[in-house]
């Protein structure tokens, strides 16, 4: 599936998740984003599996 999407409003809605990230987690593998693409809207989900 391919999508357009604006890489400035990309960024700035990634730097906000990113904020919930714990920034000093020893397993970096656990940080996580989830992307959902439904019809026009892309939702995008964030984790560290404490948050």
């Amino acid at each position: 599936m391919k999508f357009i999407v604006s890489s400035s409003q990309l960024l700035k809605q990634l730097q906000v998740l990113g904020g919930i990230i714990n920034t000093s987690n020893t397993l970096p593998i656990l940080d996580n984003f989830l992307f959902e693409l439904n019809q026009d809207r892309l939702t995008i989900t964030a984790s560290d599996l404490e948050n």
